[in-house]
């Protein structure tokens, strides 16, 4: 049944540019033909027999609603197919100017998120950086969870000047190429787009697997984030900046000496009238804090960052500012040599 919408939903929509426009649809009073009437007879055709198909698909509606004990979702389909090749619906999809509360467009934000390459890519970087299963086991998304840092077209693989954040992409904790990018040391914004249509809590966490472990000379997961108890819907799909938080964002701070850092991004689904417990910041294993709770995992999301010269003197200032401890500092152990003595003299490996 949705074959038809499949074709049109692939193409490239700007994530998250979805803007409220009221309970109903824009009239096509917007939209204007490409070619003046008359200028092509088989286009002038094509339109009308797309106008006459919607038309009875929605007299088709009408009469099933009559009828009565229909369910919502085949109500939902049909609305869907009577709208999805009508020009105007698509002009206002590629403009991003449409209402996720219509069906149509639902699916095809859907669809464009599922067919058009961003769920793709997320799903490979996870498994190719071993996001899973060094984080979390398995996961299978169906919340498009985007994480942005100031403004602008988007931050991918070669930069960016702000904005919504390529999967797997490196972060710079004191890059601020322009003023519509802002420094990884304040929260970023969240926004998770849903495809349900009841409103629903969640839970959004922060954790590091890579910091590291002195006591086991390995690594630990560090929770830099944890927001319970937001709700999101088709009308809510933003992280509200001043929500209660379980525990305080604590910003990136790769240490000096240890290897790149996965800081990912998750998004639990909490069950109905129940609350979040607490959670260490240290050595927590994400799995079992949500298995503990109840929580189902709907999204994720991860970027990388890396001490480095350039930003070392911002993550000192972490340290001092925010985590008010000394700054550590990691490398490899040096290699002994078992040739030389006490003395350090080096003698030969025969006697």
């Amino acid at each position: 049944m949705f074959s038809l919408a499949r074709h049109a939903a692939t193409r490239a929509v700007p994530r998250g540019a979805a803007r409220m426009v009221g309970s109903r649809m824009n009239s096509s009073a917007s939209w204007q033909p490409v070619l003046k009437p008359g200028a092509l007879p088989v286009y002038d055709e094509a339109l009308a027999y797309i106008e006459e198909d919607a038309a009875a698909l929605r007299k088709k509606i009408e009469e099933t609603k009559q009828s009565g004990d229909v369910q919502e979702d085949y109500l939902d389909a049909l609305e869907i197919v009577s709208e999805i090749n009508r020009p105007h619906v698509r002009t206002q999809f590629a403009k991003g100017d449409y209402d996720l509360r219509q069906p149509v467009f639902r699916h095809l934000r859907e669809q464009a998120w599922r067919l058009g390459g961003a769920l793709e890519r997320l799903v490979e970087r996870i498994q190719l950086m071993h996001v899973l299963p060094d984080v979390v086991p398995s996961i299978t998304p169906t919340v498009d969870l985007e994480v942005l840092y100031g403004e602008g077209a988007g931050i991918g693989d070669h930069g960016g000047r702000g904005g919504s954040v390529h999967p797997g992409v490196f972060l710079d904790p004191a890059l601020v190429r322009t003023i519509r990018l802002r420094q990884t040391r304040e929260a970023p914004t969240i926004r998770a787009t849903v495809f349900h249509k009841d409103t629903r809590k969640y839970t959004i966490m922060l954790v590091d697997p890579d910091a590291p472990c002195e006591d086991s000379q390995s690594f630990k997961t560090y929770v830099h984030w944890l927001v319970t108890d937001v709700p999101l819907s088709l009308q809510e799909s933003n992280i509200p900046s001043g929500h209660p938080h379980k525990l305080a964002y604590v910003p990136p701070h790769p240490q000096c000496g240890t290897p790149y850092h996965r800081y990912t991004m998750l998004l639990f689904e909490q069950q109905p009238d129940t609350s979040v417990g607490d959670v260490a910041r240290e050595g927590v294993q994400v799995q079992t804090f949500a298995e503990q709770n109840g929580l189902t995992l709907r999204g994720i999301h991860f970027w990388r960052a890396q001490w480095s010269d350039q930003n070392k003197t911002v993550i000192s200032q972490i340290y001092k500012d925010v985590l008010q401890v000394p700054e550590p500092r990691f490398g490899r152990v040096a290699r002994q040599d078992r040739l030389k003595d006490e003395l350090g003299q080096r003698h030969s490996k025969y006697y």
